[in-house]
């Protein structure tokens, strides 16, 4: 849990900054799939860019926008076209509402990439099944306890992370202290949790997910 009012106002902000961008992207909807899409379908590219902001509080909106550009087409491919000079745009707006908030916290610059090679249907299908079943797992367990007021995919960059690692064939201990890798990397001093609890999650993980690896 987080220990004291610092942290906690930390998070809030970085929670409310992620909102601020989501208004960002989906009023300008890059790919048009606001009407028959949920909300949220842009939920993976805002909090990269949120992270990205945080750990770049200097950042020009020359730069931001190349970055929105780039995190669009590693997503979206060949499928992404946009108007000219439009990420900068994009990025001067996101800048701007970035500087009401003063984050000092570090968490990782990532598009959430995926280690995991999916070669085949069968592949893909296993990594969706994990994911799935991971994703409820961590969400109910929710360390930082934010999931009542942040995004569904929050963990998304973690729950990879664990995938990755049931894949190499792990014990509960390993895979325990894999967790505790894994969310220290990511949240630094926000993450701060009972003791025993990654050892509990690790056992729910692999009772959940035995019978499909």
């Amino acid at each position: 849990m987080l220990k004291n009012r610092k942290e906690l106002i930390e998070l809030i902000e970085l929670i409310e900054l992620g909102y601020d961008i989501k208004e960002i992207i989906n009023s300008w909807d890059p790919m048009d799939l606001m009407e028959f899409c949920p909300e949220d379908e842009y939920e993976t590219e805002i909090k990269g860019l949120r992270n990205l902001v945080v750990n770049n509080r200097n950042i020009d909106k020359k730069l931001l926008g190349q970055e929105i550009r780039k995190l669009f087409e590693y997503y979206f491919s060949n499928n992404y076209n946009s108007k000219k000079d439009i990420e900068e745009n994009i990025a001067s707006k996101i800048i701007e509402k970035s500087k009401k908030y003063k984050l000092s916290c570090t968490i990782p610059n990532y598009y959430d990439t995926k280690n995991i090679i999916l070669q085949d249907e069968k592949n893909i299908n296993i990594y969706i099944n994990l994911y799935i079943k991971i994703q409820k797992i961590i969400n109910l367990w929710d360390p930082l306890k934010i999931m009542n007021i942040s995004f569904n995919n929050e963990y998304s960059y973690e729950i990879n992370r664990i995938i990755e690692e049931l894949l190499k064939n792990t014990t509960i201990q390993n895979l325990s202290e894999k967790i505790n890798k894994i969310f220290k990397n990511s949240y630094n001093e926000l993450y701060k949790i009972g003791k025993n609890e990654e050892v509990e999650i690790a056992k729910k993980i692999l009772e959940e997910c035995t019978n499909i690896l």
